[in-house]
């Protein structure tokens, strides 16, 4: 994939035409905060959200807000969005909480627990679905791997289906469970799914009107892994910058030294599917350069700081959004050598902050290589050194890149616009 792509060329639903003037109502469904409730918030700003089904709703002034308090109180603020009027959100809250409570005293962890809790929410949101369908309403949206049960309801009631895919599918898991393999010494949880996890997905793609994925990667992987090709539309990220980034200017010194070591940041989950294991071999193979690397984010990875070596390596596991703004400020550079992304959030979190991006090219193609940031040709701890090392010999590479990095451009009305003429879009079977 080109990685030199804007938020324009990376979607292929044409934006050709006026909207349509009859706006039919659509119901999202979704467990969790994804994307900062970006699909119902886009519905919502073009007048084409009926109600949003989710699992945990605590606006502010709640008692489950006034319960929560310290690092919990902060994950809980995410389980709400202004944006959303309280009178289109339907919400299970104490049922929710009650679930989560029940698998930990169960001892479901990792993959287990993640496909026992997308059945239940799929049995819930289907429930939430029957009671609160209106005429208005004839699109229903749903995240992939929760989705069979709410679209064979949604079908039987005559309503388009929407698939928001997530992933690369199963084309991702296999190629993580070789990188697995390839490194042996670093003790991970990670499971693949299991045929029957993936032959239900497979039912979803199957009873999905249109699927929706966030990348030209993702829509490939898809298509190699046999699904109708017409279905799949291309259509990146909403991302709205942090009101704190607006002027802000990147400063660099001439060179680093070990006094001013070469900041690199690698923030999002430390696992192997996102590159860890070729970044820490890449920093302590630079242990004697002037760079040091911030990991910021959890890890699968047991004993995972043993593996750092004489890398110069600090590593923060918990972090809140509120936190990461300060990591992303006092960055030089952000990398992000992922072996499969559907997008790579993160990116565009970075570019807000004026960071050049290192990136591989198996995610959404966010840069432009030798212009905002640089593509590795490989996702090697080989390539990254070199990257790294270009950098260190060419500082002023760095300001240059950062102060060529554009606002991104695709918000919550574009969004809204295109899925609003999906939804009018002929229903492909």
């Amino acid at each position: 994939m080109n990685g030199n792509m804007s938020a324009q060329s990376i979607v292929s639903f044409s934006d050709r035409g006026e909207r349509s003037p009859a706006v039919a109502q659509w119901c999202c469904v979704q467990a969790g905060h994804r994307e900062r409730y970006g699909i119902p918030r886009a519905l919502q700003r073009v007048g084409a959200l009926g109600s949003l089904i989710t699992d945990l709703w605590v606006p502010p002034d709640s008692l489950g807000s006034r319960l929560a308090v310290g690092r919990l109180g902060r994950r809980v603020a995410d389980r709400f969005h202004s944006d959303l009027p309280e009178n289109k959100v339907l919400s299970s809250p104490w049922r929710s909480l009650g679930w989560e409570a029940a698998a930990s005293l169960r001892g479901l962890h990792g993959s287990r627990r993640v496909i026992a809790r997308n059945a239940w929410w799929s049995q819930v949101a289907t429930q939430g679905l029957h009671r609160n369908t209106t005429p208005q309403i004839r699109s229903v949206f749903s995240y992939c791997y929760e989705a069979r049960e709410i679209f064979t309801a949604a079908r039987a009631l005559g309503l388009t289906t929407v698939l928001g895919q997530i992933d690369p599918g199963p084309g991702e898991d296999a190629k993580v469970a070789g990188i697995v393999r390839q490194w042996p010494e670093y003790e991970t949880t990670f499971q693949p799914g299991t045929d029957d996890y993936y032959e239900s997905w497979r039912e979803e793609c199957r009873l999905a009107s249109h699927i929706v994925v966030n990348s030209e990667w993702s829509r490939v992987a898809l298509v190699q892994a046999g699904i109708q090709e017409n279905k799949i539309t291309v259509c990146p990220l909403v991302y709205t910058a942090p009101p704190e980034t607006a002027g802000w200017i990147k400063k660099y010194p001439p060179a680093f030294s070990p006094a001013r070591p070469l900041r690199v940041l690698f923030l999002g989950q430390c696992i192997l599917r996102k590159g860890i294991a070729e970044t820490i071999e890449a920093a302590r193979g630079l242990a004697d350069r002037p760079v040091e690397f911030t990991f910021v984010g959890n890890t699968d990875i047991v004993r995972f700081e043993n593996h750092f070596g004489r890398g110069r390596i600090r590593y923060f596991p918990r972090v809140s959004r509120a936190e990461c703004q300060a990591f992303y400020r006092e960055a030089d550079v952000f990398l992000f050598p992922t072996h499969s992304d559907g997008f790579g959030l993160t990116q565009l979190e970075a570019q807000a902050w004026k960071l050049p991006i290192i990136a591989s090219r198996f995610c959404a193609g966010v840069i432009a290589p030798g212009r905002t940031g640089w593509n590795l040709p490989e996702v090697t701890s080989r390539s990254i050194v070199e990257a790294i090392e270009e950098i260190l010999a060419t500082p002023a590479a760095l300001a240059a890149s950062s102060a060529a990095i554009a606002p991104w451009v695709f918000g919550l009305e574009q969004l809204g616009d295109r899925l609003v003429r999906l939804g009018h879009a002929p229903i492909l079977k």
